[in-house]
């Protein structure tokens, strides 16, 4: 088997590095990597808090759901399954979303989104311009509750913050916002609909910064990132967009107690090429860490990241794969291994489970949805395959 390019050949040019620069003064983990101190440098000399679950006193939760949508043209639906205590995922319930599905691949992450509680879930219905509102019961089974107009067209990603909704609206280029009513309805917030940089931004994720106060969304034909500032009643204050770091930035989650911005760079799909970047959040503003730090695989796309951000998670659509990185308290990117796991044909959404011992991933052409086990130093291993997922689903949530 071809080696991949990792946390190895990253630590080797560090350490050619710093023999060349000798320094008196402490100097942080990330800066002081040798061979012999990989796995010292990610568990933190034991103190990485994504790495205390593989700890012997801890124990698997069992109980938590995972919800993904058809996406079928006809009627879309949501899929529930629920986590078994080891992990693997048992179909529990098939809902009608309330809306059209689009019937081919979306390309976007966030289809469907859990609120903080996991009270409300909410998904796009692309094919008909909808969104969709669903109560979450104690056992994980959804309801619909209210589906209402998008504000534009092709709407393929979602986020929320307490009772604040936002829709990316791809097809049209733009963003439109709603609040979340105490019954479930959505109720249009007036200013809150707002053009991207261009009309073919292309733009496959929005998700709001970490305190509410403001939403990212990448753009991959631009190759910018933007982020809209909100006024007291959630509508658009102002917007800036930012040029990204790699080309054709895509899926984004938040690390390290949410501090940074971890940005996948699809690179336009080419082989090999790519990326993923790492900005600081300061003031909504973002500032590039250590660059576009590659992963040597194609069409790097989806990004999770375990529960205290150490880690990230990224499926490569070009070669079927999840990759991990490790992040530095300092927000750096570091590739611990280019293929973490085979994940399936056409690797797509990916997600990490709340109790912070399992990965999922669907195989968008394998009509897969594969699941995972946490290993230390952000290894994974393979536990099981829900096979016949619908064959367009789209959008992983969890809790």
């Amino acid at each position: 088997m071809k080696k991949t390019p990792g946390l190895i050949a990253i630590a080797m040019s560090i350490l050619l590095f710093n023999a060349c620069k000798k320094e008196s003064q402490s100097v942080s983990p990330e800066q002081s990597v040798t061979s012999a101190s990989i796995n010292d440098m990610i568990s933190e000399h034991g103190n990485n808090p994504d790495e205390a679950v593989f700890k012997t006193n801890a124990s698997a939760t069992s109980g938590g759901h995972v919800y993904t949508e058809s996406n079928a043209a006809a009627q879309n639906s949501i899929l529930v399954f629920e986590q078994n205590a080891d992990g693997t995922l048992t179909m529990q319930q098939e809902v009608a979303s309330g809306g059209a599905g689009l019937g081919v691949g979306l390309g976007s992450q966030g289809a469907l989104v859990l609120n903080e509680t996991h009270q409300w879930l909410f998904a796009v219905n692309a094919g008909d311009n909808t969104v969709s509102s669903f109560s979450v019961a104690a056992d994980g089974s959804l309801t619909l509750q209210h589906t209402a107009e998008s504000g534009g067209t092709k709407p393929n990603s979602v986020t929320v913050h307490g009772n604040l909704l936002y829709v990316l609206n791809t097809g049209s280029s733009s963003i439109c916002g709603f609040t979340v009513e105490a019954d479930g309805r959505l109720s249009k917030i007036e200013g809150s609909l707002h053009a991207l940089s261009n009309p073919a931004a292309d733009a496959p994720q929005i998700s709001f910064e970490p305190t509410g106060k403001a939403l990212y969304v990448t753009e991959k034909a631009t190759n910018k990132i933007d982020r809209f500032m909100l006024n007291a009643t959630g509508a658009i204050a102002s917007a800036d967009f930012m040029p990204s770091t790699g080309e054709t930035p895509f899926g984004f989650d938040y690390g390290r107690n949410k501090r940074y911005l971890i940005v996948s760079n699809a690179a336009g799909g080419l082989a090999g090429a790519g990326s993923c970047t790492a900005y600081a959040l300061s003031n909504g503003m973002l500032t590039d860490r250590n660059g576009a730090v590659p992963n040597y695989q194609g069409a790097p796309c989806w990004v999770a990241t375990t529960k205290h951000g150490a880690f990230a998670y990224v499926a490569n659509t070009g070669n079927n794969s999840l990759s991990s990185y490790y992040i530095s308290e300092t927000g750096k990117l570091y590739l611990v291994n280019a293929i973490a796991a085979i994940a399936g044909l056409a690797t797509i959404d990916v997600a990490v489970s709340t109790d912070n011992r399992y990965t999922y991933a669907i195989g968008s052409l394998s009509h897969t949805l594969e699941q995972f086990e946490r290993k230390p130093f952000g290894q994974l291993e393979h536990i099981g395959t829900i096979t016949s997922l619908p064959a367009v689903a789209a959008g992983l949530a969890i809790y």
